[in-house]
């Protein structure tokens, strides 16, 4: 099963796979700090899906097209809806705009899901 985000704007691509960095670093930092082991265990397979996603943005931000369709598993689906949710204090306008749409996007295909 696969969720499409259909028609992306490159634009947004570039923002996703930005704060998507950022969430990974955050992630990455915070770690060390998880006394709990479940919690610690669902960071690593989180941190794991982030960076296999990166890699896919990257695919598609060097595509000539300027609209884009992203496939997803429900995995990968559910992990950037925490990314696009996350409340990061330093994103611009333009930033939240876009991660509140694909927020908002993700949502409506999971729960029909």
């Amino acid at each position: 099963m696969k969720i499409v985000l259909k028609k992306t704007k490159k634009e947004n691509i570039v923002i996703i796979q930005s704060e998507l960095l950022k969430f990974i670093r955050n992630k990455v930092d915070n770690i060390s700090h998880c006394n709990v082991y479940e919690k610690y265990c669902n960071d690593i397979i989180v941190i794991d899906v982030l960076q296999s996603m990166f890699f896919i943005f990257r695919t598609k931000i060097e595509s000539p097209k300027k609209l884009l369709n992203i496939a997803l598993s429900p995995s990968q689906a559910v992990i950037l809806l925490f990314c696009c949710q996350w409340k990061r204090e330093d994103r611009t306008e333009e930033q939240r705009f876009a991660m509140q749409s694909i927020s908002d996007l993700l949502h409506e295909k999971l729960i029909n899901i």
